[in-house]
């Protein structure tokens, strides 16, 4: 029984013949668990206090972080000297304002706004010039118990060969009335169809002279503004043009109508029929004239009468002349084939 010896037991083939069986590792220690769960509770309790600290905090916008408000980063030293800075350029700002003013009123920059102040009359007045012809219009602006009354007389004058022509347009409210004239040295020649003629002749009467013959009936601007206005005032506004080549100066006046008679009284003896007018107060004269001195403009007018004033009265308002050419060819046809008639035949 000695002699007998048992064979090992045989092996399964697919584990290694080396690898022995080994018992699983055992878990880690308590120790080295204990500080990786202690850990996160710590790395917690200082995270949780700074989010609640933050909840107080006001949110910071992208445009207040790009642009912060000026006056959460200036400091209150830079804001004094802000208002500083202010009151430096108000101050600037008035003295150049009052710079301004003054040198507005100088005469380059009058000329340059165009309100030229009118050239001081001369002691010697302007030279009437030669007027050899004419064409103007004179326009009287007239009410009649409220109703438009104007007459309109457009005037065309050869003052060589004493050959004028007039035509009359008078208005009444909506009513319009025409008549022609054509003035030779001794006759008038006005449309006949009354006699059976297109035109009717008739002598002139000396004692009865047209103002229309003669070229001073456009005046000169010593006529309008004399020495009393000049002296007495400045015109309310004036400025300097130039119209075909012809430089112009225009005046403006506006008058007191009751001193008139004394501070213009060239205007007063011109129209006196618009101090007629019980309500008016002002009077305000226009004018224009060339560098001979001679007038292309003259307005003259008052206030409208009150409704009522006057019963049947035309209070006459406003004058104006309008002088459309000087020294231009006039040409003027005068009727041959007339009929006569006696001296006064209206």
């Amino acid at each position: 029984m000695a002699d007998v010896e048992f064979a090992p037991p045989l092996q399964r083939p697919t584990m290694s013949p080396h690898v022995a069986p080994t018992p699983p590792p055992p878990p880690p220690p308590p120790p080295q668990v204990t500080p990786a769960i202690a850990v996160p509770p710590v790395r917690l309790s200082t995270q949780v206090p700074m989010v609640r600290d933050t909840s107080s905090v006001p949110v910071i916008g992208l445009q207040e972080l790009v642009q912060p408000a000026r006056p959460e980063i200036r400091p209150v030293q830079r804001k004094k000297k802000r208002g500083k800075k202010l009151q430096s350029v108000v101050l600037l700002f008035a003295i150049a304002g009052g710079a301004g003013f003054y040198f507005r009123n100088t005469g380059p920059i009058q000329r340059l706004l165009g309100h030229d102040k009118m050239a001081p009359l001369p002691d010697v007045p302007f030279a009437r010039p030669d007027i050899t012809s004419a064409e103007y219009t004179i326009t009287l602006t007239a009410v009649q118990n409220g109703v438009p009354n104007n007459v309109t007389t457009k005037v065309r004058e050869d003052f060589v060969n004493a050959i004028g022509e007039t035509t009359v347009q008078s208005q009444v409210g909506g009513t319009f009335t025409t008549s022609q004239e054509i003035r030779t040295r001794d006759s008038l020649i006005r449309p006949g169809q009354a006699f059976g003629k297109e035109w009717s002749r008739q002598p002139r009467m000396p004692d009865a002279p047209s103002p229309y013959d003669a070229a001073q009936f456009i005046p000169m601007i010593d006529d309008i503004i004399d020495h009393p206005l000049r002296e007495a005032m400045n015109p309310t506004s004036s400025k300097v043009s130039e119209a075909n080549g012809v430089k112009i100066t225009s005046l403006t006046y506006v008058l007191d109508r009751a001193k008139v008679p004394k501070v213009a009284p060239a205007i007063f003896a011109k129209v006196p029929w618009l101090f007629d007018v019980p309500n008016a107060s002002t009077l305000t004269v226009r004018v224009s004239y060339d560098e001979s001195g001679l007038v292309r403009h003259l307005f003259l007018g008052v206030d409208p009468p009150q409704a009522g004033t006057g019963l049947d009265a035309a209070w006459v308002t406003g004058y104006s002349l309008d002088v459309t050419s000087v020294n231009v060819p006039v040409v003027i046809d005068v009727p041959v084939d007339v009929i006569d008639v006696p001296a006064g035949t209206p």
